[in-house]
């Protein structure tokens, strides 16, 4: 009877270690935030969604710890989907559609695999990334009457010769109205880890511009210093900007100029699931020193 504790507790701590070895290697879990800020009849408004995602860092085989220099995200995260309507119906654009928007690393950009940063911890002091492209996947749609009959549907994974353009990218992709003469025209940019600002008509029909700013920030706040030695060798945050300005031909409600900006906020530190498990394997394993001492 006194094995079964002894055999309990060492799956348990496998399992942890397992995992825990997992944790140091180039591919890491994270935690995240896929967020766009927007200007809508000459309001500022932002949706977000939350999910986790799995990114390489410092690329293959050289480990997840000092700093961050070189990050691929690897597959989508974080996919928004929602409705945003007007405050004063039946001026401008009634509502704004969402439908699932979403990083794209399937479609390669103008400089070949999509989603590699580089280099951060450089970009993080004033300098500027040098790789820099992730597309953009899903729809926006805008509508001027209830149930968008006439909506302009501006679909984000758009290519040039097999190759991705718009926000994200860089490049002009544009949309246009499923009836009628209203046309949207998007200019998208790459990613920064600096600020990045783009221009809106206000409800006042003046000229406004409103400001994302990107971050490389350990667990203590410093700057440069996600991924040095913490819990497990993560930890700190990388916010990642993109901003887009578009331009429409028969949108109404001060929607001419309208700026985006898409925000990525990712998050290295252990999964709750994870720590559990650690503790369940520490636990196992003084659950196996009790039973030793008895004997």
């Amino acid at each position: 009877m006194r094995t079964i504790p002894q055999l309990a507790a060492l799956p348990a701590f496998a399992l942890a270690l397992a995992l825990a070895g997992a944790a140091h290697a180039d591919k890491l879990l994270f935690s995240g935030e896929h967020a766009i800020k927007f200007s809508h009849n000459g309001v500022i408004k932002e949706v977000t969604a939350s999910g986790t995602g799995v990114a390489i860092a410092n690329g293959s085989g050289s480990g997840s710890s000092g700093p961050l220099n070189t990050l691929h995200l690897t597959r989508p995260f974080a996919k928004i989907t929602r409705t945003v309507n007007a405050t004063t119906p039946g001026v401008g654009i009634d509502e704004i559609r969402f439908q699932g928007v979403r990083i794209n690393p399937a479609l390669a950009g103008p400089h070949g695999i999509p989603g590699v940063f580089a280099p951060i911890l450089a970009a993080a002091k004033s300098m500027t990334l040098t790789r820099s492209t992730l597309p953009a996947a899903g729809t926006i749609r805008l509508c001027n009457l209830s149930g968008c009959p006439g909506s302009v549907a501006v679909k984000l994974t758009q290519t040039n010769m097999g190759v991705a353009i718009g926000p994200g990218v860089g490049g002009t992709i544009m949309g246009t109205a499923m009836s009628g003469p209203t046309m949207v025209t998007v200019m998208g940019n790459p990613w920064t880890v600096n600020t990045t600002a783009v221009n809106y008509r206000t409800k006042a029909g003046m000229t406004g511009a409103f400001t994302e700013m990107g971050t490389v920030h350990g667990p203590l706040g410093m700057t440069g210093t996600t991924l040095n030695v913490t819990s497990m060798g993560m930890g700190g945050t990388l916010q990642l900007v993109s901003d887009i300005q578009t331009t429409c031909a028969g949108c109404k409600g001060n929607n001419s100029p309208s700026g985006q900006i898409t925000r990525l906020t990712i998050n290295f530190a252990p999964e709750p699931a994870l720590l559990l498990l650690l503790g369940a394997g520490a636990a196992g394993v003084a659950v196996l020193g009790r039973t030793r001492a008895r004997r």
